[in-house]
């Protein structure tokens, strides 16, 4: 074996002890540098995904928005499609949504016949050339265009929304053609934040940029679907890679996602070079630190191993000593005389360094316990909060439930055994593919497919039937996802939520909207024919016949004049401006002030009030003209809801902050299971019933907005067949408080 110098030992040991620490130093630099590089990654993937969301929420948007004015015009007769009264539905639409460069009704033979323009410029125009004209006679369905520039949009680039419009026996006649700006959506897509050398792209379904930084590949509406990108985003639907574009010459980072229901994509690009630039700058750094680390350490390393060679050895005699339990200081023989200063005063320091290591290691072995005890304590800290965790997901009404990397359940809540009645231990376990058996025979025949698509994707969002007991469906809506963390991926999972109210919420909202239409109808025609009749020049009428056409139009108008208070009435209580002229009132008054104003019943029956009130009852704090109201809609109610003879019982009470108005009927009465839904806006128990007694189905909700706006509330018991008792809580007048809110 060769022996090399003490000094030669000494500088390289000297280098390579300060190398290591640099190595590492660069290593851990560079771990950090592609950390936050997989980070900015990601955090641009986010925003692509964020951008996506928000694009498809502002065409949602504005599309529902057009379907809801298509459905209103094919719900309307001949006689309101006229251009005057399409005009101002088309005009109200424009004015209540930022957005739309032109709102028109094209008729089926492809023509512009209404514009929400008053000038009406556009009238005649021909749009059957049009690819939106052709998808929608195609596809029959609302449809949104790509790029597209004409007299519609003001020869300026455009998205379209077509929907079609019916006629009254459901046969297509045009459709509602709605042209979006491309302002807003630029704002909508430069609002977010990319980082330095970013910017987003959105195309349109043909491949079209509806924006892009390059403004003038929009204003010529260039066709980008031959970009790989584009062929990549149609065939995995989101991800990301890099790509040279023809648009840029440089390779770029991209990131993308498809919007399925629109058909558009969605991308964030950032320069590749920007994307490495970081991770080379460190690289160069580490090296160059790493050289001159090493040029220096070697002749520091020479020269203090000059000075140490004649002494190295004593004090490596003296550590030997010190390793085997002798702490004495050292002396004279030890250290040899021409030994430096410093090496003298570190032999003597070694030896209060010894000392201090003996009581250390007490203070360790008790720093140790208590770690241990502290170990102890997180410990149960976080078998707590796995606790609570599970307590939260146990309570959830969601129905919830993991999938490990094997394809088994991990974890299940309560609620996912019984939506879909399966045992909690035979949940434990189960196969995925098992599970998704049994959800299938849930299922209405033939949709058995749709539980596939929920692995089609990383995140999977998917609107289910299913059956349940008594015949009645329910809606689920399942949003499925990868439980990942860090880039590792554990496993997936699946989010089970019931939105079966939400569906009969949304039936109930159109029913509100076909009976609001037929309330309208009767009086308007019936307002129509008597002023017809009064305008014939070819006969004379009696005064008397003429009187009770215009007595018959007044009654009409008073009745078109009711559905608007209720509807205004509805509007002020949601948006919290209801006004309440608060005053002392004496309970009797109101209540017989509200029975003079309340027509007696037709169809022959006479109708019967009772009422019960103590002389003694408090002065109630209210507003004397809507607390009329209320009582005036539950009389009405109470003839309406009624198959024998009316009879309205009222009785009162109070206590030290309200008075009790209790108003009770001989009616049908009310099934339990609708009690609690009652004051519900878009609530009723009985469509057909309610068409057959007239009414809109708001006047109880507005009876409840009424009284919360006075401070108190209403209530209701009722049983089928034996009629209802509402009650009403009105506050009492307190000497001092404000009369008017």
């Amino acid at each position: 074996m060769k022996h090399y110098a003490m000094r030669s030992h000494l500088t390289v040991t000297f280098a390579v002890i300060a190398l290591i620490p640099i190595l590492i130093l660069g290593l851990f630099q560079v771990f950090q540098i592609t950390r936050i590089t997989q980070e900015t990654n990601q955090n641009q993937r986010q925003t692509t995904y964020r951008l996506a969301d928000a694009v498809e929420a502002y065409m949602s948007y504005h599309r529902n928005a057009v379907e809801t004015l298509a459905a209103t015009i094919s719900a309307s007769d001949a006689a309101f499609r006229t251009k005057e009264s399409l005009m101002l539905k088309l005009q109200s639409l424009q004015a209540n949504l930022a957005g739309f460069a032109g709102i028109y009704v094209v008729s089926q033979q492809g023509s512009i016949v209404a514009s929400h323009q008053p000038t009406m410029a556009l009238i005649g125009t021909d749009v059957q050339d049009r690819d939106y004209t052709k998808r929608i006679r195609a596809g029959h369905t609302t449809i949104v265009s790509s790029l597209f520039q004409g007299p519609e949009s003001g020869n300026v680039p455009a998205l379209a929304i077509a929907v079609p419009v019916y006629k009254g026996d459901k046969e297509e006649d045009g459709f509602v053609l709605a042209v979006l700006e491309l302002a807003p959506i630029k704002a909508l897509v430069t609002k977010y934040k990319y980082g330095t050398d970013a910017y987003p792209v959105v195309l349109d379904h043909a491949g079209k940029p509806i924006y892009h930084p390059a403004a003038e590949l929009t204003a010529s509406m260039a066709n980008l679907s031959e970009e790989p990108v584009v062929t990549d985003a149609r065939m995995n639907l989101q991800g990301e890679g890099t790509y040279t574009l023809a648009t840029a010459e440089q390779k770029e980072f991209i990131t993308y996602k498809l919007i399925p229901n629109l058909n558009m994509i969605v991308w964030v690009s950032r320069s590749k070079a920007s994307v490495n630039a970081a991770f080379n700058e460190s690289l160069r750094l580490t090296l160059g630190l790493l050289l001159l680390t090493l040029i220096v350490t070697l002749l520091l390393g020479s020269l203090i191993a000059k000075r140490l060679n004649g002494t190295i050895h004593a004090l490596v005699g003296y550590t030997q000593r010190l390793a085997g339990g002798a702490y004495a200081l050292p002396d004279s023989v030890t250290v040899p005389h021409d030994a430096p200063l410093e090496l003298h005063q570190l032999a003597e320091h070694f030896g209060v360094m010894a000392e201090e290591i003996r009581a250390k290691q007490t203070d360790l072995l008790r720093l140790n316990t208590e770690l241990e005890q502290r170990v102890e304590d997180r410990t149960q800290r976080l078998a707590e909060e796995h606790t609570t965790l599970n307590a939260v997901l146990e309570s959830m009404s969601d129905a919830i439930v993991l999938i490990d990397m094997a394809h088994r359940v991990r974890y299940a809540n309560p609620r996912m055994a019984e939506s879909f009645g399966l045992e909690m231990a035979a949940l434990a376990g189960m196969r995925e593919e098992d599970l998704f058996a049994h959800i299938a025979r849930w299922l209405p025949a033939g949709e058995e497919e749709q539980l596939a698509k929920l692995a089609d994707a990383p995140s999977v969002q998917l609107d289910l039937t299913v059956a349940a007991e008594g015949g009645k469906p329910r809606f689920l809506r399942v949003f499925a996802f990868e439980v990942a963390r860090e880039g590792r991926v554990f496993g997936r999972g699946y989010v089970w939520q019931d939105r079966t109210k939400e569906h009969e919420v949304d039936a109930l909202k159109n029913d509100l909207i076909s009976l609001a239409s037929h309330e309208f109808k009767t009086p308007m025609t019936s307002i129509r024919g008597n002023v017809e009749t009064l305008l014939r020049r070819d006969a004379q009428w009696e005064d008397d016949f003429k009187q009770e056409l215009l007595e018959g139009i007044h009654e009409d108008i008073g009745r078109i004049q009711d559905l608007i208070d209720e509807w205004l009435d509805i509007s002020k209580i949601e948006s919290g401006v209801m006004g309440i002229q608060r005053e002392p009132l004496q309970l009797a008054a109101v209540v017989d002030s509200a029975r003079g104003r309340f027509p007696a019943p037709g169809g022959g029956r006479d109708m019967v009030f009772q009422v019960e009130l103590p002389a003694s009852l408090p002065l109630i704090n209210a507003d004397k003209r809507r607390m009329e109201q209320v009582l005036l809609n539950l009389f009405a109610n109470a003839v309406r809801y009624n198959e024998r003879e009316p009879l309205i019982r009222l009785t009162a009470e109070a206590d030290e902050r309200f008075v009790y108005l209790h108003v009770a009927d001989n009616g049908i009465g009310i099934a339990l299971e609708h009690v609690d839904k009652l004051f519900d806006r878009f609530y009723r128990v009985d469509v057909s019933s309610s068409r057959q007694t007239g009414g809109t189905g708001l006047g109880l909700a507005i009876c409840k907005g009424i009284m919360e706006a006075h401070g108190g509330s209403i209530s209701v018991v009722s049983r089928p067949g034996a009629g209802s008792t509402f009650t009403l809580a009105i506050p009492r007048f307190i000497e001092g408080e404000k009369e008017e809110d």
